[in-house]
């Protein structure tokens, strides 16, 4: 099944409702999602119920804004208030260390993508979950090629996501598992059986969604 783990809403600064982006993904043949804003889980009982509308599996997420670069932040939707601790601007050391002890997974967002407020190195300082392997709004792939290689060294998984902000491109980027449930994607991204796939955007396709944040926001 293939989750799209990465995208954002009007619950930040996406340009689309969750409603919209949620049939989106339905419509693109995926199985199941999580919204990802920034420093916020959203509505995760409206999503609970739109992903059952949608015969979808929903991930509660959210990317993290830490001191030195974004982080994401998953967990079943019943342990969503998990999430809304993880309050931003702490080191990224905070986040590791709070994490550690609850039962979320933590994965660097796009770590080498320097534009876009990646960690970078201290992917190597710190225990992770998962490292994102595959943004596919990033647009120099060796950004990716850099964090699937961090992920080999560190024998971490990779996971996926489009991290859309319209509804042109969610959806194409995915990670891949075999998983019915929130609680069996989370734990196959721990077990390290998960694979990412899916296409990056073009020059035009970034730039068109940067107008479109733009205009529309």
């Amino acid at each position: 099944m293939k989750f799209d783990l990465h995208f954002h809403t009007t619950a930040s600064d996406g340009v689309a409702s969750p409603e919209i982006m949620i049939s989106v993904i339905k419509n693109r043949g995926l199985g199941g999602f999580s919204i990802t804003d920034h420093d916020t889980p959203g509505q995760h009982k409206t999503y609970m119920k739109l992903a059952e509308v949608h015969d979808l599996v929903y991930v509660s997420g959210m990317e993290i804004t830490a001191r030195e670069g974004h982080l994401l932040a998953y967990c079943t939707p019943e342990n969503a208030s998990l999430l809304t601790e993880l309050s931003p601007d702490h080191p990224v050391s905070w986040y590791v260390n709070r994490c550690a002890h609850e039962d979320i997974v933590l994965a660097p967002a796009h770590p080498f993508d320097y534009f876009r407020y990646g960690i970078g190195n201290l992917v190597y300082e710190h225990s992770w979950s998962a490292l994102e392997t595959f943004n596919g709004s990033t647009v120099f792939p060796f950004s990716n090629r850099r964090a699937k290689h961090a992920a080999h060294k560190l024998n971490l998984p990779g996971i996926g996501g489009s991290d859309a902000h319209t509804p042109h491109h969610v959806g194409f980027v995915y990670t891949e598992a075999d998983a019915h449930t929130a609680d069996d994607l989370l734990q196959k991204i721990r077990n390290h059986e998960t694979s990412v796939g899916g296409k990056h955007l073009s020059i035009w396709q970034f730039t068109r969604r940067m107008l479109e944040i733009k205009i529309l926001k």
